[in-house]
């Protein structure tokens, strides 16, 4: 594929249209590789990652959403239905990488740079899946921050959400997009 088209074949795949087909290491390593080259000012690179999959995996699926039942008890505000398919996707799928955002301790470069940054290695990997013929998701549950300590949140670090990889199940069609003409003003 080239550029263009790897940009309009990558789809959000939810979870229920990706394999339980295990993919390899090596796979999991180009993805990565890939969004360390992600932009980013200052060379903060921002990006951290931990991957999830086999016996681990299923450890986290039943860790969060245990957490989540207890915060619930707590009288947070968290949906049990949420947490459980939060619970059922991470089961669901192969690999499953959290995603967070590093503070750059100096704070030289704005917050929202640093979020874009991570956003942007994220997007490199979903890139990179699309391109090996392998359906990707990123969710980003609201109830996301209150699992810090089962994702091991280190000080400055933001979680930004769950990124799920594995061959397509079931093709999942495009959503499309309006034209770019109705978006874009020219001077």
């Amino acid at each position: 594929m080239n550029i263009n088209d790897t940009i309009k074949n990558r789809r959000a795949t939810p979870p229920r249209f990706i394999s339980k087909e295990k993919i390899s290491e090596e796979t999991i390593k180009q993805l990565l590789e890939n969004a360390n080259w992600a932009p980013n000012h200052k060379q903060t690179e921002p990006w951290r990652f931990k991957v999830y999959s086999g016996a681990a995996k299923e450890k986290l699926a039943d860790d969060i959403f245990l957490q989540l039942e207890e915060k619930m008890k707590e009288g947070a505000n968290v949906n049990a239905q949420k947490a459980e398919k939060l619970r059922e996707n991470i089961k669901r799928v192969p690999v499953v990488i959290s995603v967070a955002m590093q503070r750059d301790e100096a704070q030289r470069i704005p917050e929202w740079e640093e979020v874009a940054a991570v956003s942007m290695a994220v997007q490199n990997m979903w890139l990179t899946a699309t391109e090996m013929g392998l359906g990707a998701f990123w969710a980003t549950p609201y109830f996301i921050s209150l699992l810090h300590d089962i994702l091991e949140v280190e000080p400055g670090q933001l979680p930004m959400g769950f990124f799920y990889v594995g061959k397509v199940a079931m093709d999942y069609p495009s959503p499309g997009r309006g034209p770019v003409d109705s978006k874009v003003e020219w001077k």
